[in-house]
């Protein structure tokens, strides 16, 4: 009767207080850094050229 529903991570499963865990969280912020990065040097090339 007394049971607590554990919530967990939607990502990784792993029991967690919010929906997504900070590991994840932070994975996930780190691959959005870097694609905008690449996005953006791609479209520097010509730019600095000049």
């Amino acid at each position: 009767m007394g049971e607590e529903k554990v919530e967990k991570c939607m990502i990784c499963g792993k029991p967690s207080k919010t929906t997504i865990c900070r590991a994840c969280e932070d994975k996930i912020r780190g691959e959005a850094v870097e694609k905008k990065i690449r996005r953006e040097k791609a479209g520097r090339i010509d730019k600095e050229k000049k």
